[in-house]
C-alpha cells in the first residue's frame, strides 16, 4: 500500500487502510473503492490523504507500533477527557489510564518494533491523535532507557495528557492556519501552566506526570517556556516527551503544513541536540524510529528505484529494498530484492514521494 495525498486521490483507487473520524469512528473501511463523492467528503472533513493498495507494494505489510483497536480506543478516550475539561468538568483518570497501560503492554510485548505513526487522521482530530502518538513514542524511548513498569506508566500518562492545557486556549488560536501574533503566542504558551494546574487538581495524577504538561516546552539552553528552565532543572520525563512531541508534530500532516518524512525530521532534531533537545534523548529517538519506513519508495546511488520491504534493526540506514525500476526509469519485468546491509556498495540517496 501507499499513501496518496487528498489532492492526488482519484476515483477507482482501493483503500488499504480504514479512514477514521476525529472521534475514532470509521469513516471508510479498507477495501472500499474511492468515488468522487467520498473524496470530496474526506476533503471537507480535513482528511489529508489515505492509504491505497498498490501493485508495487503487494505483499508488503507496514508494521503497526500498536494495534488499531488500542489506538482508536485511546484516541476516543483522550477526546472524552479533553471535552470534559473544556467545559469545566472533572475528568476521570481511569478514562485514560487504561489506555496508557494497554499501550505499554503492547510495546513491552514487541520491544523491537520501530515507531510507525501512520494512522490517517483528520486535521480537526490532530490534538487527540497527536496525544496518543506522543505517548507511544515516549513509552518506546522510556523502554529503551530501561524504565520499569511504574516509570513507564508515569511517563505515558504525562505524555498522553501533555497538551491537556490546550483545552483552555480558544479554538481559533489552536487552529489558526497563519503565524500567531505576539499576543496569541503568549496565550498559547500558557497551555503548559494550564495543563499543570488541571493535572494537579486530580489527586490521582502522579506529580511527575503533571510536570510533563508543565515542562515539555522547556529547553536545555533555557530558552523554553513557561519558566526558562535549563537542562539540570528539567525532569527526565519532560525531556523525553519534548523529543516525542517534536517528532510527531514534524511528521504530521496539518492544514497549514505538509508533514516531514521520518529521516528529515530526525535530521532536524539531531541538528538541535543539546540546544532544543537533550542529546541522550535524541539518541534514544534515533534507535526507535525507522529512517526509511517499510513501504516508502527510495532511489539508490545506482539510480535504481525501489520500495523498502523490511528494516534492518542493527543498520537502520540499510533496509531491504525491492527494486522495481532500472537506472533509466524502466519498469523491470520482474522485481528483485537487495539487502543493503550486505550490498555495501549501495546506499539510499533520496526518498521519492
Amino acid at each position: 500500500m501507499r499513501f496518496v495525498h487528498i489532492d492526488k486521490l482519484q476515483s477507482g483507487l482501493e483503500l488499504a487502510r480504514p479512514v477514521f473520524a476525529p472521534d475514532g469512528r470509521i469513516l471508510l473501511n479498507s477495501g472500499v473503492q474511492m468515488e468522487t463523492t467520498y473524496i470530496e467528503r474526506l476533503r471537507h472533513l480535513g482528511i489529508p490523504g489515505v492509504y491505497v493498495t498498490d501493485k508495487d507494494r503487494e505483499g508488503i505489510q507496514i508494521p503497526e507500533t500498536i494495534s488499531q483497536r488500542t489506538r482508536l480506543d485511546a484516541t476516543a478516550r483522550v477526546k472524552a477527557v479533553f471535552d470534559s475539561v473544556r467545559v469545566g468538568k472533572t475528568f476521570r483518570l481511569e478514562d485514560v489510564s487504561e489506555s496508557v497501560k494497554a499501550i505499554i503492554d503492547e510495546i513491552v510485548r514487541n520491544p523491537n518494533v520501530l515507531a510507525s505513526l501512520s494512522d490517517v487522521r483528520s486535521y480537526d482530530g490532530y490534538t487527540f491523535s497527536h496525544s496518543v502518538n506522543v505517548c507511544v513514542v515516549s513509552v518506546m524511548l522510556g523502554l529503551k532507557k530501561g524504565y520499569n513498569e511504574i516509570q513507564l506508566y508515569e511517563l505515558g500518562l504525562g505524555a498522553i495528557l501533555h497538551d491537556i492545557g490546550k483545552t483552555q486556549i480558544p479554538e481559533e488560536i489552536l487552529t489558526k492556519p497563519a503565524r500567531l501574533t505576539e499576543a496569541e503566542m503568549a496565550l498559547m504558551q500558557q497551555h503548559t501552566t494550564f495543563g499543570w494546574q488541571i493535572l494537579r487538581e486530580n489527586p490521582n495524577v502522579p506529580l511527575s506526570s503533571a510536570h510533563v504538561a508543565y515542562q515539555h516546552h522547556e529547553r536545555p539552553n533555557g530558552h523554553g517556556y513557561p519558566r526558562q528552565l535549563t537542562s539540570e532543572r528539567i525532569l527526565p520525563y519532560a525531556k523525553i516527551v519534548a523529543v516525542a512531541d517534536a517528532y510527531d508534530a514534524m511528521t504530521s500532516e496539518r492544514a497549514y503544513q505538509r508533514g516531514m518524512l521520518p529521516h528529515e525530521a530526525l535530521k532536524l532534531i539531531n541538528r538541535l541536540r543539546g540546544v532544543q533537545f537533550e542529546s541522550d534523548m535524541v539518541d534514544l529517538l534515533d534507535r526507535c524510529v525507522a529512517l526509511y519506513p517499510v513501504g516508502c519508495m527510495v532511489r539508490l546511488n545506482s539510480r535504481e528505484l525501489g520500495v523498502v520491504v523490511d528494516v534492518n534493526q542493527s543498520e537502520r540506514t540499510r533496509p531491504i529494498v525491492r527494486v522495481l525500476y532500472d537506472r533509466w526509469g524502466n519498469r523491470l519485468p520482474q522485481f528483485f530484492e537487495l539487502d543493503l546491509a550486505k550490498e555495501r556498495y549501495l546506499t539510499i540517496v533520496e526518498v521519492v514521494e
